[in-house]
């Protein structure tokens, strides 16, 4: 067996190496700014507005009228007893149905 010549072994034992070492940390005194927000976005729900839709059925009007009254981007049919996600949308309005088809509550996620 013949021994690996040293100008071939130090380039590799240095890149070696080089790949365990430590990336320093990004200096953490300063906070990543935060998102701008645009103060004309739908993006806000406001449930309370559109309480009076409970009792109604989820006919497309409804849907559109209790999502722009309410202030949503979108709107979230559900139906009684269907399973769902549970990610959180702040600009969407759910409307909760009961076994009759009728929207029995109203909320935001």
């Amino acid at each position: 067996m013949t021994k690996p010549e040293p100008f071939l072994v130090a380039p590799v034992l240095t890149l070696a190496l080089s790949a365990c070492a430590q990336v320093p940390a990004p200096d953490s005194a300063a906070p990543p700014p935060a998102p701008a927000v645009d103060a004309t976005s739908s993006a806000h729900c406001d449930a309370g507005k559109v309480a009076d839709a409970v009792g109604l059925l989820p006919t497309p009007e409804t849907q559109e009228r209790a999502r722009t009254d309410a202030g949503a981007e979108i709107v979230r049919v559900l139906r009684h007893n269907q399973p769902i996600t549970k990610e959180f949308r702040m600009g969407r309005l759910n409307l909760v149905l009961d076994a009759e088809g009728k929207i029995a509550s109203v909320n935001c996620s």
